[in-house]
């Protein structure tokens, strides 16, 4: 079978910041994933995407398209381009669609979708300015984050303030930096997890795969840009991830909470949801239909599908799988 790897080469504004990092794993990534098809007797194709070369996924002969495309921030409408340009191959492609990505690659419109859903979110406010009245019934801490971005960019400790005034001091000096929208949600002190859910086939369908768990060394932590990215950098070492030990009580309410989310936002394959727990209540921090793919042992997606077995080659071909079967479905 052949199959076409895309990824996303880091765009021009992306190398002159600070957090390239979080835009160049897509290689190692598309890389990794290659040699897992190879291994399995596929016809693995890596193809590099540039900002000015996006109308070459146009032009892809292949029996498949694994998406690793992860511009975001300002970026991201190259991100919608690119999956335009999937979805008019005919060629199915793993992960979500453009309906799903629009709803997920913007913390905005996810959280959005997550109270017209009824599912479990923190109070949240949406910035453009700063200039705007902050609402009256947050409870403190409450936590900054840039509206378009992900792998944590744009976090930093001073991301979490304690009363109304720093929040409004803050955003305004943040949606000046960067230049883009800012959400503000209550900051819900507890356990951190990474919730994987996979669409495998029969007889297992739908499953949700034992959740991963960041664990910090204080409190209040929360994974920083420089705790995930920049091993000199005094937060990585602040935290570790392994499987989560849960009440089955707990358990039982994750993957409910985890299968409801997949199916209302109509997730595609796979997905990752980030939730914290706070005594018996949880709330989904992110929902992301199109996560990165990789073998790393600090990474949540590894620690599950390891728990029950799996290899990185098992996982990803059970995404192509679940993406080929619903292609056959679609005609």
């Amino acid at each position: 079978m052949k199959i076409a790897i895309i990824y996303s080469v880091p765009t021009k504004r992306a190398v002159a910041t600070q957090y390239l990092a979080a835009d160049e794993d897509t290689k190692v990534s598309a890389e990794k994933v290659s040699a897992a098809m190879l291994s399995k007797g596929h016809d693995p194709r890596l193809i590099p995407i540039t900002e000015d070369s996006i109308e070459k996924i146009s032009k892809i002969s292949a029996d498949c398209m694994v998406n690793l495309i992860e511009w975001s921030g300002l970026d991201l409408p190259l991100n919608f381009q690119a999956v335009k340009a999937m979805v008019s191959t005919g060629i199915p492609f793993t992960g979500g669609d453009v309906t799903n990505l629009h709803i997920t690659s913007d913390k905005v419109s996810m959280k959005t979708a997550l109270d017209a859903h009824h599912l479990p979110t923190s109070k949240w406010q949406h910035f453009t300015t700063g200039a705007e009245a902050i609402r009256d019934d947050f409870s403190y801490p409450v936590i900054v984050k840039l509206a378009l971005e992900h792998c944590s960019v744009g976090l930093s400790n001073d991301a979490v303030v304690s009363d109304k005034e720093s929040l409004a001091r803050l955003v305004k000096n943040r949606a000046k930096e960067f230049g883009q929208p800012i959400v503000a949600e209550e900051f819900i002190t507890g356990r951190e997890l990474q919730v994987t859910v996979l669409d495998r086939p029969q007889p297992q369908g739908l499953s949700v795969l034992p959740p991963a768990e960041i664990f910090f060394s204080t409190a209040q932590g929360f994974l920083t840009y420089g705790g995930r990215w920049d091993e000199k950098h005094p937060d990585y070492n602040t935290s570790s991830i392994g499987v989560a030990k849960l009440t089955p009580p707990l358990a039982k309410k994750i993957d409910t909470i985890a299968r409801t989310t997949f199916k209302l936002m109509k997730f595609c394959d796979y997905a990752r949801l980030d939730i914290r727990v706070r005594d018996r209540d949880m709330f989904i921090l992110e929902a992301n239909s199109n996560p990165g793919l990789d073998d790393d042992p600090e990474y949540g997606m590894t620690v599950s599908y390891k728990a029950i077995g799996m290899t990185f080659t098992d996982f990803i071909w059970e995404i192509i799988e679940s993406c080929l079967r619903r292609s056959v479905t679609m005609f």
